[in-house]
């Protein structure tokens, strides 16, 4: 379980909301099934180092599929 507490800052124009995740095992063992079956594929678009972070969540290009941050070599 991961609890995050609230924000110590809130945003001027905006809304801070909290929240609780629980993770579910037996949801989480189905879902490792399904890839391990080849039925949920994931759609990686790019994959970029932490130093390129920046430059790779602000595309000059359209990019199709999710952006990764590898923070290990």
């Amino acid at each position: 379980m991961t609890i995050a507490g609230p924000p110590e800052a809130r945003p001027a124009d905006g809304l801070a909301i909290d929240f609780v995740v629980e993770s579910d095992r037996a949801q989480l063992g189905e879902i490792v099934r399904r890839v391990r079956d080849g039925r949920v594929r994931t759609n990686i678009g790019n994959v970029a180092t932490l130093d390129d972070a920046v430059g790779a969540f602000n595309p000059t290009e359209r990019v199709t599929g999710k952006t990764i941050i590898r923070v290990r070599p």
